[in-house]
C-alpha cells in the first residue's frame, strides 16, 4: 500500500528580514492579487496564509475594494488567516504581549468571518512551556511547529504539549521542515538525486524520518510552500502527475484542520510533553539570539510594561470615573509593538533594524503619551486646592508602602508636599535652577524672573490602595525638621541589605541571612565570532574581567527613603578579534554603574551606561550566588522553568549531528534565580534578555548586557557548524549591530531565605512598575511632551484620591486590568508556583460578582469557587459594575 504524502499549501512570509518591509509589502500585494484570481478561477483550491493577518491586514488597507473577495474565500474555507497577527519570539514576548498578538489576529480574521482554528508558528525558534495555556484560553486546542522539538523528548511528530496548570493542545512537529520537498515537487525532481531541501539534505530521506515518526502509521505531512513563496498553480495536476510516477506514495491535497481531525481520531497513545521545545537537534533555534540588538529588545520591554501593567490600568480605572476606555487607541499601541517583535528578534539588516527601532520607539511613545495624557486629565479635572497638584499613580491591585521618585517643578528652590493636607516627608535627590522664559542668544536679553527649579525627589507613600491614585499638593513654602540626604563615602544600605566599596571590589551584605559576599558583582568581556543569530566563541580569546577594584565613586548619599551609589570606570580590552588572539588590550570601554537600595526593599536596583567602542565582544554583567547550580528557575509568561545549567546533550552534540550547540545560554523574560538550601539569589530584567550560569558549579549569574557583532549570518561556527543562518549563499554586513557608542541597562537583584515563585514576581512587578505622576505646573509644559497640547478637564470634578481595586489575603500575580470589547473590566492573575495558592478576596467600590472567562472576556469558564487557584492557573475575572 501506498504511503500517504497529506500536502499542504501554504506560504511562509517574513515582513521583514534582509528586506525592510516596504519591499515584502510590494511583493505580498501582486502576490495576493494572483492568489485572488487563482482562487476565483479555481487554479488553487484553498491556501494558508501562515497563520497569520498582519500582512493581509496591511494589503486591504491598500486595496480596501478587495475585503468581500477576501472574506468570500475565508468563508468558504479556502483562504485560511489568522489566528496570530504577527509570529512573535515567543520567548521573550510579555504574556500580555502574546495575548494581545492573538487576540488582534482573531479580531481581524473574525472580521473577514472566519478565523483559522490552529495555531500556527512554522519558524518560531522553540516555544515556552506555557504557550498551551495560553492557546487554551482563546479556545485553540491544535499547534502546528517546526523548531525546538529533538529526540532528548521522546516524541513522535504528533504528540499532546502541556502546561503546568494542565492546559494541553495537539501539537505536530513539522520535524523536515515547512518546505523541504516544495522546490522539487514545483521543479519536477521529486524523485531524483537532485530533490534536497534548504540544508542539503536528501529529500526522501526527510519524508523517511517523518513516516517513521508518525503518529499515523503510513501517513505524513508534505507541506507545499517556503519563505515568501506565491500560490503554485494547478496543484492538483501536479499531484496527479506524482502519483501516476510514484509506487511507493500517494500524495493528498489536505489541510491542517483535516490531517489533525484524522490524529485526534485515530492516533493511539499520543506523548505528553510538559518542558518548554528548545532542542537544537534538528533545526537551529538560535540560542543566544535574545541579546543582539539589545537596544531594540529593551525599547519593547519597557513597552510592554507600560501598556500592561500601568496604561491599561489606569485607563480602566478613568473609565469608571467617566473619560471612556479607548480601545482603539491600545490596539494601535499593541499593534505597533507586536509588528515588531517578530520571531526573527531583530536579527535583521542594519536598515530592517532601523525601521524596527523606529517602530519600537513608536509603540513606546504611544503608551508613554496615553499614560502621560490620562494623568495630566486627572491633574486637570480634580478641584482647585493649596499648591499645584501632583497626580501619583499605583497600577497593581495590592496595597502597598511605596518608595517612588518624583519630579517637581517649582519657582523657589524650597518646597513642602502634602497629602491629604498633611505633609510627608522626601529626599531631594538632585535639584537644578533652569531659565524658563524666551531664549535669547545674550544673557542680557532674556526675560527677568524667569527661573524655575525641577528636583527629582524620592517619597515613601504609605498604604497605598491597590489600582488607585492619589493627588499630593506641592506648595512653595521652606520644609522644616527633615534631615537632608548624607554623604555616605564608599557604602550604602537599606533595612535588608549593605553594600560596600573598597580596593578589592563590592562586596554585599545581606542583614537578614548574615552572610557577606565579597567581590558579589563584576563585568566579564569575552570575544564573540558569532552574528546576529548566535554567539559563537573565537578560536583563541581573552577574556577580561573588572571586579570594580579602580573604579571612581561620582555619588554615594543615603536618605531616608533610599541610598545610591554611582561609580564611573574603564575596562580596557581588545579592539577586535584579531587583538584578542594576540592578547593584546587597546581599546577603553568607558561605562557608569548607579546601585540604588529603596527603603526596606529587598531588591537593589541597578542602571548602567556603557560606551562601547569595540567590535565582535559580548559583555556581561555578574553577580555570586555562592550556591552550587545543578539548574537555573526563570520566570516565563505565567510561571516559572526550572532548566539544566549543563544540558546532557552537551556531552555529544557534534557526533549527533545537531544543528547547533544547545549552548546553556537561556532566554530571561522577567527574572532568573539560583536556589539552594539556605538561600536564593534572583536577578531581575527591564532591558537585558539573556542569562547563563557561569564559573566554578555554574555558581555565578551572567546576564547578557550586549553583544557586538558585524554580521547577519556567517558560516562554520563553532557553535553552529554548516550555512550560513539566514541566506545560504549571501553574507550580509550589520556594523550598526556593533553596538558602537552608548549602551545602557536595567537590572536588579534580590537574595531570599527560599524560593517561591508567588513572591519573586510580586517583587518583580514592585521593580517593573515605579509608579507613575503627573505635576500641573506653570513652569515646563513640555515636561512631558504631551502636556503641551492644552486639554480640558473632565465635565465632573475628580477627587483627590480614588482607588479601584484592591486584592486582599492574596498570593496571585497581577497580569494586568483593561476593558473587554463590551466595556466589562477584566482582571487577570495567575498563579505561578507548583501549588495551590490563595486567590483571597476583592476590594472595589465600582464592580461586584466577579465571573472566570477565558482570555478576550467572551466565554465563562468554570473555576470551583473555592479559596485557592490550582498551581499555574490563569484566572481571567470580569466583573460587573454596580
Amino acid at each position: 500500500m501506498k504511503k500517504i504524502a497529506h500536502c499542504i499549501h501554504h506560504t511562509h512570509w517574513d515582513p521583514i528580514w534582509y528586506f525592510r518591509p516596504e519591499e515584502a509589502r510590494v511583493q505580498f500585494v501582486y502576490n495576493m492579487k494572483e492568489l485572488l484570481r487563482a482562487l476565483d478561477d479555481n487554479r488553487v483550491k484553498d491556501f494558508l496564509l501562515d497563520g497569520q493577518t498582519a500582512a493581509l491586514d496591511e494589503y486591504l488597507r491598500i486595496h480596501p475594494e478587495d475585503r468581500e473577495r477576501v472574506a468570500k474565500h475565508v468563508r468558504e474555507k479556502r483562504l485560511f488567516v489568522g489566528p496570530f497577527h504577527s509570529h512573535a519570539d515567543c520567548f521573550i514576548s510579555s504574556g500580555e504581549s502574546l495575548a494581545n498578538n492573538l487576540r488582534l489576529g482573531i479580531e481581524s480574521a473574525k472580521s473577514l468571518g472566519r478565523v483559522f482554528p490552529i495555531a500556527y508558528l512554522p519558524d518560531t525558534f522553540g516555544f515556552p512551556k506555557d504557550m498551551p495555556k495560553i492557546l487554551q484560553g482563546f479556545g485553540i486546542g491544535d499547534f502546528v511547529i517546526t523548531r525546538g522539538v529533538g529526540d532528548e523528548y521522546g516524541l513522535k511528530n504528533d504528540f499532546l504539549f502541556r502546561s503546568d496548570d494542565g492546559s494541553e493542545v495537539l501539537t505536530h512537529v513539522m520535524l523536515s521542515g515547512y518546505g523541504y520537498g516544495t522546490y522539487a515537487f514545483k521543479d519536477g525532481t521529486l524523485f531524483s538525486k537532485e530533490a534536497k531541501d534548504y540544508n542539503k539534505i536528501d529529500v526522501e530521506s526527510l519524508m523517511e524520518r517523518l513516516l517513521e515518526r508518525s503518529a499515523l502509521e503510513g501517513e505524513f505531512v508534505f507541506p507545499l510552500g517556503f519563505d515568501q513563496n506565491p500560490a503554485i498553480m494547478d496543484i492538483e495536476e501536479r499531484i496527479a502527475t506524482y502519483n501516476d510516477r510514484s509506487e511507493t506514495y500517494h500524495f493528498l491535497l489536505s489541510t491542517w484542520e483535516d490531517y489533525l481531525a484524522k490524529v485526534r481520531q485515530k492516533a493511539k497513545d499520543l506523548k505528553i510533553h510538559t518542558d518548554e521545545l528548545f532542542s537544537t537537534q534538528y533545526h537551529r533555534v538560535h540560542k543566544s539570539v535574545f541579546s543582539a540588538r539589545a537596544d531594540i529588545k529593551a525599547l519593547q520591554d519597557e513597552t510592554e510594561r507600560t501598556l500592561a501593567l500601568e496604561v491599561q490600568p489606569l485607563m480602566t480605572l478613568l473609565d469608571t470615573l467617566g473619560l471612556s476606555y479607548d480601545q482603539k487607541l491600545l490596539d494601535h499601541a499593541w499593534e505597533t509593538l507586536v509588528k515588531c517583535q517578530t520571531h526573527a528578534s531583530a536579527t535583521l539588516s542594519d536598515e530592517s533594524n532601523a525601521f524596527v527601532l523606529e517602530m519600537s520607539l513608536s509603540a513606546l511613545t504611544l503608551a508613554e503619551s496615553l499614560r502621560a495624557h490620562l494623568l495630566q486629565i486627572i491633574a486637570l479635572s480634580v478641584e482647585e486646592g493649596e499648591g499645584m497638584p501632583l497626580v501619583v499613580f499605583h497600577p497593581l491591585p495590592y496595597v502597598k508602602d511605596r518608595v517612588m521618585r518624583l519630579v517637581v517643578h517649582t519657582k523657589g528652590k524650597h518646597f513642602i508636599l502634602k497629602d491629604k493636607g498633611e505633609e510627608i516627608p522626601y529626599d531631594i535627590m538632585n535639584q537644578k535652577r533652569i531659565y524658563g522664559g524666551v531664549q535669547r542668544k545674550k544673557e542680557s536679553l532674556r526675560e527677568k524672573d524667569k527661573d524655575y527649579h525641577e528636583s527629582l525627589v524620592s517619597v515613601e507613600l504609605k498604604d497605598f490602595p491597590g489600582t488607585a491614585y492619589k493627588v499630593l499638593r506641592v506648595v512653595e513654602k521652606k520644609a522644616e525638621g527633615f534631615p537632608p540626604v548624607v554623604d555616605a563615602g564608599q557604602a550604602i544600605e537599606n533595612d535588608h541589605y549593605r553594600l560596600q566599596l573598597d580596593g578589592d571590589g563590592l562586596h554585599l551584605t545581606d542583614k537578614r541571612l548574615l552572610k557577606t559576599w565579597r567581590r558579589f558583582f563584576h563585568l566579564e568581556d569575552s570575544g564573540d565570532a558569532g552574528d546576529t543569530y548566535d554567539h559563537s566563541p573565537p578560536e583563541s580569546d581573552m577574556i577580561v574581567r573588572d571586579f570594580f577594584e579602580g573604579v571612581r565613586v561620582k555619588k554615594a548619599h543615603t536618605g531616608r527613603f533610599e541610598s545610591q551609589l554611582t561609580l564611573s570606570g574603564n575596562m580596557v580590552i581588545p579592539k577586535g578579534l584579531p587583538g584578542r588572539a594576540k592578547k593584546r588590550s587597546d581599546t577603553r570601554m568607558s561605562y557608569k554603574l548607579t546601585f540604588r537600595l529603596p527603603k526596606s526593599s529587598p531588591i537593589i536596583e541597578v542602571e548602567g551606561e556603557v560606551d562601547n567602542q569595540a567590535e565582535n565582544h559580548r559583555l556581561r554583567f555578574v553577580a555570586r550566588s555562592k550556591l552550587k547550580n545543578d539548574h537555573s528557575y526563570a520566570g516565563t509568561q505565567f510561571g516559572f522553568i526550572k532548566r539544566a545549567t549543563k544540558p546532557a546533550t552537551l556531552a555529544k552534540w557534534k557526533e549527533k549531528g545537531f544543528f547547533e550547540e544547545p549552548t546553556p545560554t537561556w532566554p530571561l523574560l522577567n527574572f532568573v534565580a539560583a536556589k539552594g538550601k539556605d538561600h536564593t539569589l534572583a536577578a531581575f530584567t527591564k532591558s537585558v534578555k539573556e542569562y547563563e550560569f557561569v564559573n566554578e558549579d555554574e555558581s555565578d549569574i551572567a546576564l547578557t548586557l550586549f553583544r557586538a557583532v558585524g554580521h547577519l549570518g556567517l558560516p562554520d561556527l563553532l557553535r553552529r557548524p554548516g550555512r550560513p543562518s539566514g541566506l545560504d549563499y549571501k553574507i550580509i554586513k550589520t556594523p550598526e549591530s556593533q553596538m558602537k557608542g552608548k549602551n545602557t541597562f536595567q537590572v536588579a537583584f534580590a537574595l531570599y531565605e527560599v524560593f517561591d515563585a508567588n513572591v519573586l514576581f510580586k517583587d518583580y512587578l514592585a521593580y517593573a512598575t515605579k509608579g507613575a505622576s503627573f505635576q500641573k505646573q506653570p513652569f515646563d509644559k513640555a515636561y512631558e511632551r504631551t502636556g503641551y497640547f492644552p486639554s480640558n478637564p473632565l465635565s465632573s470634578t475628580l477627587p483627590e484620591s480614588y482607588r479601584l481595586l484592591t486584592l486582599r489575603d492574596s498570593d496571585l500575580v497581577f497580569s494586568t486590568l483593561q476593558m473587554t470589547k463590551d466595556k466589562r473590566p477584566l482582571l487577570r492573575l495567575f498563579n505561578p508556583s507548583r501549588e495551590k495558592t490563595r486567590k483571597g478576596s476583592f476590594d472595589t467600590p465600582a464592580w461586584h460578582t466577579p465571573r472566570s472567562f477565558d482570555f478576550l472576556g467572551e466565554n465563562p469558564i468554570d473555576i470551583p469557587d473555592e479559596k485557592v487557584l490550582g498551581p499555574g492557573r490563569i484566572l481571567n475575572l470580569c466583573f460587573h459594575r454596580e
